[in-house]
């Protein structure tokens, strides 16, 4: 017999309990087909030697935003400048320099806790950019930062403009733009510029999971494509088939559409069919490669900006955050779609929002049972213990974010004070209740090498020497590592395929020069990076 190939001289840790290590690895059409002793006897057309690398399964980010980093890949990167205002000044005066009159300028990674809480003052920015609109986006995402001539062109500025559902523009005492546009009221401006073309995508993807090979990422999933402020192109979809047949989708892609874009089908009444996408289209269509994930919906906003519901008030401030649309609006918005055969995945950060984001799944399941594809809460920021026992019995997923700690993790502690930071993006106490907890980033809200967030979940060190939340929310590097792996596998429905190193699964791996564990926590985010393969095939390869 002959085979693909044979990876030797490595120390797989195969998160499988009926085979836990190996040292060869034998890949046939794209997938495992034995380990060590399997393989005597057998040829290869290829035989790698990984140099007695660590072999681990594929990282996989079940909630990030690839095409949206691809694109601030391109951009002006604001992202912690140590010279302060000053130097966002500077890099916007550069950029404006070399931007045609009239023309965009975009920018990003802006987030008001680098530079002492302080947004740009508009008068600066206008005097900059003139005539060119500009658009900067928060770290978060879920605000943004726009000169006057960008409020201009979109009609902020008319005497008769009203705030959007689930947004606002931030004005000063005097009731003047200040430029920051929170939530909803980001589109405004983002549709002056969107759709974004087929090529600009594709490109975006090309550069975005280029950078994923060599931090080890062969599975993610793109966390609301083509609808909403998060969204780049109602036939974003399109796009990645086009970076597929281009050979620029260098990992595997569960796409989960954002919830703005479905709509009335109008089906045959027997179907049952409330509202989807047009054709019918749902959450399990695809292959290995790209297929389509739950619906993404915004119950809230983001701790980072306060806009992050809460059940009480944020420390020393006078209002909770707010939903991002009228509760029993969205109540029923999610119960038609789970209705429509697609699973769920609900943005709740703020514990009001997990309250509403909890009662609805649960109610969802109830009514039509659950699916191949679990339910899950994205961030789940803020819970509570009577929220864990109810998320196990229900086989919902949550997806913290550790990675989230040395960014925000400060800010987000003085946003709740003492008494509730305990409660901040858990990890721990969702493993101990059985809650399936999946890893991810966020990314480019935080930093989504996995490395890091590895070492984010085991340390939840913060900038200033602190500790997100709670040092008792702590993970083991093991524990870390299955929630990137074989967890996030499971989370995302696809636990049949990957996730684990096991005869049949696809040929998803990748080689360390050291296995989280052995080092110190503080040093996993160093650990070199020898190889990452994709079906049996490099997508990087540094050995």
């Amino acid at each position: 017999m002959r085979i693909d190939a044979i990876f030797t001289d490595l120390d797989a840790r195969t998160l499988d309990p009926a085979r836990p290590r190996a040292t060869k690895i034998g890949v046939f059409g794209g997938r495992i087909i034995g380990f060590d002793e399997e393989l005597e006897g057998i040829d290869a057309d290829r035989v790698e030697s990984l140099g007695g690398a660590t072999v681990l399964p594929g990282f996989n980010d079940v909630h990030c935003h690839t095409a949206w980093f691809g694109l601030t890949l391109a951009s002006i990167d604001v992202t912690a400048l140590p010279g302060g205002l000053d130097e966002v000044y500077a890099a916007l005066e550069t950029a404006a320099a070399t931007t045609p009159a009239g023309e965009w300028i975009n920018a990003t990674g802006y987030a008001h806790r680098d530079y002492d809480g302080q947004y740009p003052d508009l008068a600066r920015l206008d005097e900059i950019t003139g005539d060119r609109p500009l658009f900067m986006r928060q770290t978060s995402g879920h605000a943004a930062i726009v000169n006057t001539e960008a409020m201009r062109r979109a009609g902020i500025l008319a005497p008769d403009f009203t705030e959007p559902v689930g947004g606002k523009v931030v004005r000063d005492a005097a009731g003047h733009p200040t430029g920051l546009l929170e939530e909803t009221a980001q589109e405004l401006v983002q549709n002056l510029i969107r759709p974004y073309s087929i090529d600009t995508i594709v490109d975006a993807l090309d550069l975005a999971t280029a950078h994923y090979a060599k931090e080890g990422i062969t599975s993610f999933g793109e966390c609301g494509i083509a609808y909403g402020w998060i969204g780049h192109s109602p036939i974003e979809i399109s796009a990645y088939l086009a970076a597929r047949e281009q050979g620029k989708l260098r990992a595997r892609a569960q796409l989960l559409p954002q919830a703005d874009g479905l709509h009335a089908i109008a089906a045959n009444s027997a179907d049952g069919f409330g509202i989807g996408l047009d054709a019918g289209l749902r959450t399990g269509l695809g292959d290995e490669l790209l297929s389509i994930g739950p619906v993404k919906f915004f119950m809230d906003g983001a701790m980072s900006g306060e806009t992050a519901a809460l059940r009480e008030n944020y420390a020393g401030k006078d209002h909770p955050g707010y939903l991002q649309a009228d509760a029993a609006e969205l109540r029923r918005q999610i119960l038609d779609t789970y209705a429509s055969g697609w699973s769920l995945a609900v943005h709740a950060i703020g514990d009001a929002a997990v309250d509403a984001a909890v009662a609805n799944i649960v109610d969802a399941q109830n009514r039509y049972g659950r699916r191949a594809v679990p339910n899950r809460i994205e961030h789940a920021g803020l819970v509570h213990e009577e929220h864990l026992r109810t998320l196990a019995e229900n086989g919902i997923v949550v997806t913290p974010q550790a990675a989230f700690a040395e960014g925000i993790g400060d800010g987000m502690n003085r946003s709740v004070g003492p008494d509730r930071r305990q409660l901040i993006y858990r990890a721990k106490s969702f493993i101990d209740a059985g809650v399936i907890l999946a890893g991810s980033s966020d990314r480019p809200c935080a930093d989504g090498n996995v490395l890091r967030g590895i070492e984010a979940f085991v340390t939840r060190a913060t900038r200033e020497g602190d500790v997100m939340g709670s040092a008792a929310e702590c993970l083991s590097p093991d524990e870390a590592i299955a929630a990137y792996t074989k967890v996030a596998a499971i989370g995302s429905g696809q636990g049949a395929d990957k996730g684990t190193l096991s005869r049949g699964k696809l040929a998803d791996f990748v080689a360390l020069d050291a296995h989280p564990a052995e080092v110190a926590p503080t040093e996993i985010a160093q650990i070199p990076l020898r190889a990452t393969v994709l079906g049996g095939e490099f997508t990087h390869d540094a050995r």
